[in-house]
């Protein structure tokens, strides 16, 4: 079922029963194997202790010293399977990505609040508490994962990751109520240190080789690309690919050679450089692709990117900065440069072209009003948890937006350029940048500017 290297887990059926078998192969020394203890062992005990405090969780049948599997000499346990059953993460994204809504809800959050609480008040905690070590199983949700458990009671840090875990399926009730329950209870943290480190993580990973992310060098360019992502978006067509170095070695060269012939779609071209749009195929699926490169228009650009990185570069991150906080915005696939010495000469970042239209080109007056009000307020929501983020977005214009026409969700802004996000709070800002540009477009009106007001300001 899955193999990390130090651990491998199986699924086997004895007398039309199914089990499962957690192996640990054996790697060290003897005296560095006595220092760590049998992990196979601690997760044995531990799901006692579980089981002892009346926590829902698999139940231990066996542990097994000494167990050989595929010449490999390690220890194991075996667990009951709880079958069927579902990981809650897959359960809840599958739900999200389909555009339907959570059935149970409340009683879901309420299982979920009253399984960590019991484990607190026996003295137990869980150091990897998030939802893909829950299970759902029958309507009732099961913790999984013993190695995680420990004892000495509930950690903050605990009740911090599991928040992070539910924030983009809980409503703001749901986490207040968590809060009160596992943690010291009063207003909600403007803060979540455990996501900031978590997020910081994933943004170093990002120009890294690793199951999301890959590294490519083709023909003099050095590229960081996109692989797959485990729970996809449903604005993004592109978080759905898997991506491989193959597929980038066939479509670069000819999509650079469109490009310096001009036979792309020119979409803008100014002294800042040139966007363009045009169509490639990563992983066997045909894909509308937008390809920014960035030109230096004063002389100093040549200077100050020294230490900071080229444009494309730090585009780069900032959108996978603010994918990670599942805000909506233009997927990127990859980043390429070419060094001489150490000095990056050229760049250039592909992103998946959003269908749709810019706010600033579409027809305000066109959908009901309404669709009109939900696309505006959406996107005041999208500035506000920007904002909550401890982020700022400087240019939040119209043109900035595309109206992506969700077939059961409505109209739903996506953000297509995030060179104007910065990495400090300057609240409100954004807000009253996208308000300005709305009462300068042609079909605008003082009520497009109270809706933007009303998504990011909605109590």
């Amino acid at each position: 079922m899955k193999d990390r290297g130090y651990r491998q887990v199986w699924r086997f059926t004895f007398a039309s029963r199914a089990y499962y078998l957690k192996f640990y192969p054996r790697h060290g020394s003897r005296l560095k194997r006595l220092v760590r203890g049998n992990p196979a062992l601690r997760e044995f005990s531990r799901l006692q202790l579980l089981q002892k405090a009346g926590i829902p969780a698999p139940r231990s049948v066996a542990h097994l010293v000494g167990f050989r599997l595929k010449d490999q000499i390690g220890d194991a346990v075996i667990l009951d399977a709880i079958e069927p059953g579902v990981q809650l993460d897959h359960y809840l994204n599958d739900l999200l990505l389909a555009g339907k809504p959570i059935p149970d809800h409340l009683q879901l959050s309420q299982q979920i609040r009253q399984l960590v609480h019991h484990l607190g008040r026996a003295k137990l905690s869980h150091s990897d508490l998030h939802l893909g070590n829950l299970l759902l199983h029958e309507k009732k949700v099961f913790l999984l994962d013993g190695y995680a458990v420990r004892t000495g009671g509930l950690k903050l840090d605990d009740v911090m990751l599991l928040g992070l875990s539910v924030s983009r399926f809980a409503t703001r009730t749901d986490l207040q109520r968590g809060w009160e329950l596992l943690g010291p209870g009063g207003r909600l943290p403007s803060v979540n240190p455990v996501a900031k480190r978590q997020w910081r993580k994933f943004l170093e990973r990002s120009t890294g080789e690793n199951r999301s992310f890959g590294r490519v060098e083709i023909d003099g360019w050095i590229g960081h690309y996109f692989k797959s992502h485990k729970f996809p978006r449903r604005w993004s067509r592109a978080s759905r690919l898997h991506i491989t170095d193959d597929d980038w070695r066939r479509q670069l060269p000819a999509l650079l050679q469109r490009a310096n012939s001009d036979q792309l779609e020119l979409l803008k071209r100014s002294s800042s450089g040139d966007v363009v749009a045009g169509e490639i195929v990563l992983g066997g699926r045909p894909m509308d692709i937008v390809l920014k490169r960035p030109m230096r228009k004063y002389w100093y650009r040549h200077f100050n990117e020294i230490g900071r990185g080229s444009r494309s570069r730090r585009a780069w991150f900032k959108a996978w900065r603010l994918i990670v906080r599942d805000l909506p915005t233009a997927w990127p696939l990859a980043f390429f440069e070419k060094r001489v010495l150490g000095y990056v000469t050229e760049s250039f970042l592909i992103c998946e072209k959003v269908p749709g239209e810019t706010l600033a080109s579409s027809e305000l007056a066109k959908p009901s009003d309404a669709s009109r009000d939900t696309l505006l307020r959406r996107a005041g929501r999208t500035l506000r948890r920007i904002d909550d983020f401890r982020l700022s977005h400087f240019d939040p214009k119209c043109s900035n937006w595309i109206v992506y026409d969700d077939d059961a969700l409505g109209p739903l802004p996506v953000l297509i350029d995030v060179d104007g996000v910065r990495s400090y709070p300057w609240r409100g800002f954004g807000l009253r940048r996208l308000q300005r540009s709305l009462a300068e477009h042609p079909e605008g009106a003082p009520a497009d500017v109270e809706s933007v007001a009303k998504g990011y300001n909605a109590t």
